[in-house]
């Protein structure tokens, strides 16, 4: 559980930055769906490449942490795990509310392969 905290921790604080580097229009209410969907569809590619960044790093630390804290002979499994709860999470998001479909092929293609990645190097283990 500790790598998805990490990921989640992580993402939350990339996607924060993106919101003042790309702030939403003012008076813009993200509890409305439509408007959120307006939004989405016309964010800024800067916008949406910060959220993708913020998926890679999340999740390939999540997934870091999630192996290299695992107990037992199956780190990179745990980091695995990490990275399908993330990507659970992400479709969720990504059912919610209309994204441009390259931002759906990206945002699979990114956690998968942070996951991977991040799951990988944490799963090594040292002679010792």
């Amino acid at each position: 559980m500790a790598g998805t905290f990490v990921a989640v921790i992580l993402i939350a604080i990339v996607q924060a930055v993106a919101h003042q580097l790309y702030p939403p229009p003012p008076g813009f209410n993200f509890e409305d769906p439509e408007m959120l969907a307006q939004l989405m569809m016309q964010a800024p590619l800067g916008a949406l490449l910060m959220v993708l960044l913020s998926y890679a790093i999340g999740t390939s630390a999540g997934s870091f942490v999630g192996a290299k804290f695992a107990a037992g002979d199956e780190p990179f499994r745990q980091g695995l795990f990490v990275t399908v709860l993330i990507l659970i999470a992400g479709i969720m998001n990504l059912n919610a509310f209309p994204h441009p479909i390259w931002f759906w092929a990206g945002s699979i293609i990114v956690i998968l392969g942070s996951g991977y990645y991040g799951a990988q190097i944490g799963g090594r283990r040292g002679a010792g």
